[in-house]
Formats: structure tokens, C-alpha cells, sequence
């Protein structure tokens, strides 16, 4: 597995920190240059404002648009090559786990297609099997935060295939499984985290519109469409994980079975 780290050119600091973190375990990493805001509607298919402001209330920043172009970028990378990426943000702090965690992650990603390795939201989430000191969790409701991540080249494909108009940051966008219909897989205990360095966000200002019914009126809705797609979608993925347990005897021989289309 390819691990990537997306960083600009121009944070030292955080370049030198992750360059620290991989030399410790000895480890090999490559940094993907982050898009530039001036360069970055070069790399997208096109940005949906008003399909922004009624995701996130607001429109996006040039550095949010840059950021999502930056991972969209490392998809169609990865779907290139045929080759699994861990795509890691530049303020990630590797656990002590990290190289476990890895190898974890190396033997179920090509199976499961899209899996977080930093922190799910547990109270979301269903344990579908275990690997050692790890579970594996099948994201009922995915936390936001694109800060760690592996992905399989068929997965890369498919989320840069629909993913390639901006309409909600990132983060937002692989949240969003009942829309980019891939079901979002993580392991616990994580083994990437945020560090101290995060406090410094390059994202910018991020400003809501001002006072709006209708706008309200149509955020209301569509947060209602989507708590319905979310659970109509977790209950299909579901029902497939139980009817799947009881035709095989491990999960891990099933899961091949678990993909939702």
C-alpha cells in the first residue's frame, strides 16, 4: 500500500514533523503536493455554489475547493496505478500501532474498498470482525475530518467518478456514503491522529449567508433526505451482513458479499 501525504510546498513545519514521524519507524511515505487555490479549478470538474450553500449553508472557500481537489486528485491517482493508498493529511500524528494498523488495513482493503484509520464515531458504528488487537467497524453514521484514510483502486475510481463536481467540502463528500455509494469501513483502536499542528488550519474564513426562510427551509429538507438515505442504506448493507453470517461461518469469507452497490 502507497502511503501519500497531501501537503503543500510551503508547510515546513508540518513537512518536517511527518518526515520525523515515518524516518522513527522507518518507514517509506511520498508527500502529494498540495493544489494551489489558484490552480485548483484546473483539477475538478466544476464547483455547484448553490448546491454548496445548501449542503453547508454557506459557499466554499478557494482553500476548501484547493483541499478537495488535492484528494480528488490522489483518487484518480490511485485508480491509475491499481495499487491501494493510505492517504494521510499533513497534521496526522502516527500511534505507536501505526505500522500494525497498516498491515491490518493492507489485508482488508482491497475487500472492503474505503477504510478510516482515524477515529469513527463508536456509538455509530457496528464491529463486523476483528484482526488481531483491532475491530473492524462498518460506519453506520461517518465522522467528518478526511484526516486518514485507505482506499482501494476500484473505490478511487468510483469517488472520482462521482465526486468530480465540488458540492460540499471533502470531508463532507465521503461522510456522505448514501451518496457516493460507498459504505465507509474504519478500524479501531485508530492509528493516526490529529496533532498539535491542526490548530493551525489553512482552510481560511468560512462565512455562513446571512438570514434566509427558504434557504433554512431547504436545508431542512435535505438534512430529512438524507437521514432517510442514510438508514435506508445502512439497512440494506445490514441485512446483507446478517444474511451473510448465516451462509458462512467468518465473516472475513463473507465479506466480499457485503459490497453495496
Amino acid at each position: 500500500m502507497r502511503i501519500q501525504v497531501i501537503s503543500l510546498r510551503s508547510a515546513v513545519a508540518r513537512r518536517r514533523s511527518i518526515e520525523q514521524q515515518f524516518a522513527k519507524i522507518d518507514t517509506s511515505f511520498e508527500f502529494f503536493d498540495a493544489i494551489c487555490p489558484q490552480d485548483a479549478l484546473d483539477h475538478i470538474e466544476g464547483y455547484d455554489e448553490q448546491e454548496f450553500i445548501l449542503n453547508c449553508g454557506r459557499g466554499a472557500t478557494d482553500t476548501e475547493i484547493a483541499c478537495y481537489a488535492s484528494h480528488l486528485a490522489l483518487w484518480r491517482q490511485c485508480a491509475s496505478g491499481g495499487e491501494p493508498f493510505l492517504v494521510l493529511e499533513d497534521d496526522a500524528q502516527l500511534d505507536e500501532s501505526f505500522l500494525t494498523g497498516l498491515l491490518v488495513t493492507s489485508c482488508i482493503i482491497r475487500t472492503l474498498g474505503f477504510v478510516r484509520v482515524s477515529r469513527p464515531e463508536l456509538k455509530t458504528s457496528t464491529v463486523i470482525d476483528q484482526m488481531g488487537p483491532f475491530h473492524i467497524h462498518y460506519c453506520r453514521r461517518a465522522p467528518l475530518l478526511a484526516l486518514g484514510y485507505a482506499l482501494s483502486p476500484d473505490v478511487a475510481a468510483r469517488l472520482a467518478e462521482r465526486g468530480g463536481i465540488v458540492e460540499e467540502p471533502v470531508d463532507k463528500f465521503l461522510q456522505r456514503f448514501w451518496r457516493h455509494k460507498e459504505p465507509v469501513f474504519a478500524v479501531t483502536p485508530p492509528f493516526v491522529r490529529l496533532s498539535d499542528l491542526a490548530n493551525e488550519s489553512d482552510i481560511g474564513e468560512r462565512h455562513r449567508t446571512g438570514p434566509d426562510a427558504r434557504l433554512w427551509l431547504r436545508r431542512a429538507v435535505r438534512k430529512a433526505q438524507n437521514s432517510v438515505l442514510r438508514t435506508l442504506f445502512n439497512a440494506l448493507y445490514l441485512g446483507k451482513l446478517r444474511t451473510a453470517r448465516q451462509a458462512q461461518a467468518t465473516v472475513p469469507a463473507a465479506t466480499n458479499a457485503l459490497r453495496v452497490p
